[in-house]
């Protein structure tokens, strides 16, 4: 194995994207709250505020890449890296996989529905544009 302080920067950039990832949970949880209430004003402020957020994540994605490479885990999936390391070190990585899966699944759920909700107000503005009303099923619909 590589330096143990490189092991530590690369644990400690997973703790990060996995505190990140919560962040970008509930910003899609927002997003879906205001397309469903057609508050396009709090829409705009929310993907201007998540934009250094956004950076953040791909600055930490970049700099797990590169960790990885110099511990030799290029390309390598989170079980194939715990399948090489010692108990004390798989015991330090091991939970920190474990929450970052789980944030990016909530993460992945939260986006399908903030993309449901977002489709429903698309279709609501391509009706508006052809003129016809908007069928009361698809107003303030909840994903």
């Amino acid at each position: 194995m590589a330096d143990s302080a490189v092991f530590n920067e690369f644990a400690n950039v997973l703790k990060e994207q996995a505190a990140l990832v919560k962040k970008l949970i509930q910003l899609e949880r927002d997003f879906t709250v205001s397309a469903s209430n057609d508050n396009t004003d709090n829409l705009e402020n929310l993907v201007k505020n998540s934009q250094p957020d956004l950076l953040n994540f791909r600055g930490l994605e970049k700099k797990r890449t590169k960790l990885a490479a110099q511990l030799g885990w290029k390309g390598l999936r989170s079980s194939q890296i715990l399948s090489q390391l010692d108990s004390e070190n798989r015991d330090i990585l091991e939970p920190v996989f474990q929450e970052l899966r789980e944030s990016l699944e909530t993460l992945k759920s939260a986006q399908d529905a903030a993309d449901r909700i977002m489709k429903i107000r698309l279709t609501d503005v391509n009706t508006a544009i052809a003129g016809r009303p908007i069928p009361k099923a698809f107003q303030d619909t909840l994903a």
